[in-house]
């Protein structure tokens, strides 16, 4: 856990800058939301907190701060929070079920994020569909140890969160743990 928070800290210094401003929605449509705030991380997570609530691993994920920065703009009746593994909170859509974000339930600064899903954002580009601007690709791996299968894509990939543990992608030879 000290790691993850020291993870944070760095996070926060590094992106201080980038600046994120988007719109997007559920997939029936019945819930709307802006996010808007700073950009401190963009990864893959393959924790089970993350991927276990979603249903799939890993999932992709944009750290905002503050946990302001996500608002829901149309909908708020169609929308569920619920509780999480250990401090870790979701909300989605009831109707369709779309994931929205998670967060930490912490009032500790390092703490103020919240993870926001890209495929979730307003990304239509015509004929090339949902594609992902290049700013929201991922950077990284986290949790890699985690995976469910060894990625072997050029992103680096980090045992737990970095910028200690990073492992290739075959991942570290030791036992699997679980953060948070």
């Amino acid at each position: 856990y000290n790691e993850y928070k020291s993870y944070l800290r760095m996070a926060e210094v590094k992106a201080s800058n980038t600046t994120i401003i988007e719109t997007g929605q559920c997939l029936c449509r019945a819930v709307e939301f802006r996010v808007e705030g700073v950009q401190w991380v963009n990864c893959y997570c393959h924790c089970r907190s993350c991927s276990r609530p979603i249903g799939m691993s890993p999932v992709h994920l944009i750290m905002v701060s503050p946990k302001t920065s996500f608002k829901i703009t149309k909908g708020q009746e169609h929308v569920r929070t619920v509780e999480g593994q250990g401090r870790m909170r979701h909300q989605g859509c009831k109707r369709c079920g779309t994931p929205l974000c998670q967060w930490l339930n912490s009032e500790m600064e390092t703490e103020n994020f919240v993870d926001v899903y890209p495929t979730t954002f307003h990304l239509e580009q015509g004929e090339r569909s949902c594609t992902l601007p290049v700013k929201y690709l991922p950077t990284k791996h986290v949790n890699y140890e985690n995976r469910h299968y060894d990625w072997n894509d050029n992103l680096p990939k980090f045992a737990a969160f970095p910028p200690n543990g990073l492992v290739d992608n075959q991942g570290p030879n030791k036992t699997h743990k679980i953060y948070f």
